[in-house]
């Protein structure tokens, strides 16, 4: 009625083989997935370390308001070689350093809020 398959000797080693291949190709991939993973955010740390971006209250003494989304801002707006201000209200501004500013020997860290006259 049905036959039944065997394996040969050449149809098990094919068999071992790609099941070898395919079983090396996903712990790689997966890995890869993993450390891409982690140096991205690792990278996103990076530039939004306190430190490196101030938020400025402008011809006030009030406490400001933190957006929830202040770390995207910081990634969104960081320059390579330009100083960013980013408005976040009528008396808030954010200042972003630049990545070469930050990647300088002798960086001094900002302080998280700062107050300006203008």
């Amino acid at each position: 009625m049905y036959k039944r398959f065997t394996f040969t000797k050449k149809s098990r080693t094919l068999y071992m083989k790609k099941t070898i291949l395919l079983f090396l190709f996903l712990l790689i991939g997966i890995t890869f997935t993993k450390a891409q993973s982690v140096a991205d955010t690792l990278i996103n740390h990076c530039y939004t370390i306190d430190g490196t971006y101030q938020i400025q209250v402008v011809n006030s003494r009030n406490q400001p308001l933190i957006p929830t989304n202040l770390n995207q801002i910081v990634i969104s707006n960081r320059d390579k070689n330009e100083v960013k201000y980013v408005k976040l209200g009528t008396e808030v501004r954010l200042k972003i350093l630049p990545l070469t500013e930050i990647n300088k020997s002798n960086f001094t860290p900002l302080p998280k809020i700062g107050y300006v006259t203008e």
